[in-house]
């Protein structure tokens, strides 16, 4: 049976446009900052700027720790490296919890929005049923097009991401050029934000969910060349254009909506669209529809490939069933591991909508998503000392101690936000959430001990 995935087929760019393009820069840009903007209100410029200062500090640590750990595993084989077997597979469990989320949310994006896209663009009203078939229209392609070969869906993702970077951003640029007496440097303060700081900080919570693609190329250690430099240098380029790329859009979207009209734009389903009908007419509403649409598309495939190598990975150590880390004999992808976690995503994407109706459903996953995806981080910053330790060198006080504790305080603080909000949705994930961890607490006691696969030379 092959365990093994294809070495040396990917290159840093590929490396970087994985991480953009896992952040669905034009589906998050027209329309899922809608969730951010619901709390930061005409203040979501400022949840931007925090929100890129917390995760490019997260990518200066995973630039030094994948220096001597890259495989499979991501985050998983990072923290099962510097703090032992029970980390390990915990943080690999909230991994799962945080992709399997994500690719929900990425899905129900189009379910809920495109509908309501194409009926504010086009005036033509769909099928109320219709969400449920683009939820296994995108769920499949994602599957699909990643079982196709690593080489062939990364460059995918990579030629998609750079033309909605691109599109996005002149978009951006214009609507602030056209009507200059729009621009405000007081989006860059709390306030217009509900509840003031505490509304930026829920904020950065939903912001975070748009950057949270960011690490979906650590687990592609084990196809990269030359990976111990390029994982990490490709993880902190990609934070840095998107980091640049969300202050613009979130800028240029909050002054041309009018940052005390944020309430309206937070409660439309693709508020980006508007805009670009209201600046460029019907030709430029379209292009970014047809944007829209491909991005999140394209985030299914970057999700369904991180997502699918941890758990190859975790199944290659023996802490997940044995079949998942079966490789397809000749394009050489963990297409069990990928299938079975597609299937997962879709089921509970289901379940929400019938009990949580669309666009709930779509905020519940993004929540439950980037608090997973929080704690994941957090375990894996932690383990940088440990690593260093292990590989007996010297360590950095600043870079490997007191970085990633500064990174842990800011992660935590943003991680309580989601507490001390009375919003229904954000109470209900948070309850799913704090049951998966148990569970995985639980699974990581059980299975903590057992011998793996190291990823450390």
């Amino acid at each position: 049976m092959n365990r093994s995935l294809k070495k040396d087929s990917l290159n840093v760019y590929n490396i970087i446009f994985q991480g953009v393009a896992g952040s669905a820069p034009a589906g998050a840009a027209v329309a899922t900052l809608t969730g951010s903007a619901a709390f930061a209100l005409g203040s979501l410029p400022l949840s931007a700027v925090i929100a890129f200062i917390i995760v490019l500090i997260n990518a200066v640590i995973i630039n030094r720790i994948s220096k001597h750990v890259a495989g499979a595993g991501g985050y998983y084989a990072y923290a099962r490296e510097g703090l032992g077997g029970f980390a390990g597979i915990l943080t690999g469990w909230m991994y799962i919890m945080y992709q399997v989320m994500s690719l929900a949310f990425i899905a129900l994006s189009v379910a809920v929005f495109l509908p309501s896209l194409i009926e504010t663009v086009f005036k033509f009203y769909l099928p109320s049923y219709l969400w449920f078939i683009l939820l296994i229209i995108i769920i499949s392609f994602g599957y699909f097009v990643s079982f196709s070969g690593v080489k062939n869906s990364v460059r995918y993702a990579m030629v998609m991401a750079t033309i909605e970077v691109i599109v996005i951003s002149i978009l951006s640029i214009l609507i602030i050029t056209i009507k200059p007496s729009i621009n405000t440097a007081s989006v860059f303060t709390p306030v217009y934000a509900k509840g003031g700081f505490t509304g930026v900080m829920l904020g950065v919570l939903f912001m975070y969910t748009a950057f949270s693609g960011f690490g979906t190329a650590t687990p592609l250690g084990e196809e990269a060349q030359n990976a111990k430099k390029v994982i990490g240098l490709g993880v902190v380029i990609s934070v840095i254009v998107l980091g640049l790329f969300f202050i613009l859009a979130s800028y240029s979207f909050t002054v041309g909506w009018g940052p005390s009209n944020m309430l309206s734009y937070s409660q439309e389903r693709v508020p980006g669209v508007i805009l670009s009908e209201n600046y460029l007419g019907l030709a430029g509403a379209i292009v970014v529809t047809v944007l829209f649409v491909n991005s999140l598309f394209t985030d299914s495939v970057v999700f369904t490939n991180s997502l699918s190598r941890v758990v190859f990975s975790m199944s290659r150590d023996n802490v997940l069933p044995g079949i998942l880390s079966n490789v397809h004999s000749e394009r050489r992808t963990p297409h069990v591991a990928a299938g079975f976690m597609a299937i997962i995503g879709f089921i509970i994407s289901v379940i929400a909508v019938i009990t949580l109706g669309g666009f709930k459903a779509f905020l519940y996953m993004g929540i439950g998503a980037t608090l997973s995806a929080l704690i994941v981080h957090m375990i894996a910053n932690a383990s940088l000392p440990g690593i260093i330790n292990k590989m007996k060198q010297r360590i950095n006080i600043f870079m490997d101690i007191v970085l990633p504790a500064i990174s842990i305080g800011i992660l935590g603080f943003v991680f309580y936000g989601s507490f001390i909000s009375i919003d229904k949705i954000v109470i209900i994930a948070s309850i799913t959430f704090g049951v998966w961890l148990l569970l995985g607490i639980i699974y990581s006691l059980i299975f903590g001990s057992r011998r793996t696969h190291t990823a450390l030379e």
